[in-house]
């Protein structure tokens, strides 16, 4: 039993903290007359001006922020836009390249076989002459076989030529083409590098202003709780009177919190436990 009295005290005190620091919120630009809290209302004056131009900042980044994020979507269709001609240009040229190689390979593949057979020939023709009158007609008809072949060599080797030059004409046009869109996309790329540092510095600014605004925030919650602390300890005062008139229902609720968490406390076993209320009370 007693312990539940305990946790419910607990809960109680949290609970009067918050309502301490939600009074302070509402009541601090109220207080600027009450000598005790004097150091806490010109901090506060201070910290809100800081806490204000933070936000203002911080609200300036973000449009900033959104706008680089815009520019770098635009951007990145641009490097693709700004090269698109080309890379057609340069998939097409691409195939005919492939092509001309295709053709190329299928003509020195000819061209050994041909190769072959005129050694097979000649050899042939060698062994005809030593058994055979030089003018038989199989030995004609090897010879005229190696004209035919000789001719059929030199058309695949000048075909094979005339390739290459195309090959490298086709080559020298591909490699003219990269770095045209090299070029191109250097130049995109230089825009989005300075957009990406702009990003990163947006970004860094919103991380340092967004720290030293939770920092702020968190010197300004112990002023609003030690000001609504001292409110609620002397509403009754009457230079409380128009605050208290004006945050009546808070202040009960609270002077209930108080009164409970006092009970709690004493049911509980703890007689000695008392909530903790400012020095200047």
């Amino acid at each position: 039993m007693r312990q539940r009295h305990a946790t419910h005290a607990a809960t109680e005190v949290h609970l009067l903290r918050e309502a301490e620091e939600i009074l302070g919120r509402l009541v601090w630009a109220e207080v600027e007359g009450i000598e005790d809290l004097s150091v806490e209302y010109w901090n506060l004056r201070k910290l809100t001006k800081s806490y204000g131009e933070l936000s203002h900042q911080i609200e300036s980044a973000n449009v900033n922020l959104s706008d680089y994020n815009e520019h770098r979507t635009e951007l990145l269709g641009m490097v693709v836009d700004s090269s698109k001609d080309l890379v057609e240009e340069q998939t097409a040229l691409a195939a005919k390249s492939e092509r001309l190689k295709s053709e190329r390979e299928a003509i020195v593949s000819e061209a050994r076989a041909v190769k072959r057979r005129h050694d097979g020939i000649k050899a042939k023709l060698e062994v005809l002459v030593d058994e055979d009158d030089q003018h038989s007609p199989k030995i004609e008809a090897s010879r005229q076989e190696l004209l035919n072949l000789k001719t059929r060599f030199k058309e695949l080797r000048d075909h094979r030529d005339a390739l290459i030059v195309k090959i490298d004409s086709v080559e020298n046009t591909l490699r003219d083409i990269d770095a045209r869109i090299e070029e191109r996309r250097s130049e995109m790329r230089d825009e989005a590098l300075d957009n990406y540092q702009n990003i990163g510095k947006a970004n860094q600014n919103l991380s340092s202003n967004r720290a030293e605004m939770g920092s702020l925030e968190s010197e300004m919650i112990i002023l609003y709780s030690e000001i609504g602390r001292y409110v609620l300890v002397n509403h009754h005062n009457p230079s409380f009177a128009k605050i208290a008139s004006n945050h009546r229902s808070l202040l009960n609720q609270m002077s209930a919190l108080t009164l409970s968490i006092t009970l709690n406390n004493r049911l509980s076993g703890r007689t000695n436990a008392k909530t903790k209320q400012s020095d200047k009370s």
